[in-house]
């Protein structure tokens, strides 16, 4: 019995949600995220064990009758439609998560990766640069999470906000908040 119950207390846990999107067109669309939590030790004392968000996340959604699929292991910070393509792109802070190391993505600025979508909407590859019409747009997807246990299944718009709030107004989430065209990574300046 005691077995039995461990393990079923050392079982991730996958959380999904609703979130309530408005786009640069003007349009609000409902993206649906999935994120595993994992049993987890903390930093400096690994006895502190407690569910923390793996790296690797997917979203889906639907645009104009098709239907898109992101899974990877990106900081995504915003969706967007592409005013050249009208297509849907994703965007993250590269240097979030160590992506930029991981998938060898050179040093830019501003430091930003762009996800475009293949013609099926179920892989996504990335430009060496982002696009300078992305620069100075602000996140749309929510970056602030509640522990496992209190993930709510839908958010509102109103909600994202008011879930950001205290993330966004942090100077030292700035550059995950809004793309900065002159945002250089840490890692990148030496």
């Amino acid at each position: 019995l005691m077995i039995g119950s461990c393990a079923f207390f050392t079982r991730d846990r996958t959380v999904s949600w609703e979130e309530e999107v408005p786009l640069n067109t003007g349009e609000t669309i409902w993206v649906k995220r999935y994120v595993t939590y994992k049993l987890k030790g903390a930093g400096g004392n690994p006895m502190d064990i407690g569910y923390s968000p793996d790296w690797t996340e997917e979203i889906s959604f639907e645009w104009k009758g098709k239907k898109y699929r992101y899974v990877g292991d990106a900081d995504l910070m915003l969706l967007a439609i592409s005013p050249l393509t009208q297509r849907p792109v994703l965007a993250a802070k590269a240097s979030n998560k160590q992506w930029h190391w991981k998938h060898n993505y050179r040093c830019t600025t501003p430091h930003y990766v762009q996800f475009v979508p293949s013609a099926d909407g179920q892989s996504w590859s990335w430009p060496p640069n982002i696009e300078p019409w992305l620069y100075g747009m602000t996140h749309n997807l929510m970056r602030s999470r509640d522990d496992v246990q209190k993930m709510k299944s839908r958010y509102t718009a109103n909600d994202r906000r008011a879930q950001d709030q205290a993330w966004a107004k942090d100077p030292t989430t700035a550059s995950s908040a809004r793309i900065d065209p002159s945002y250089k990574s840490e890692t990148c300046r030496n």
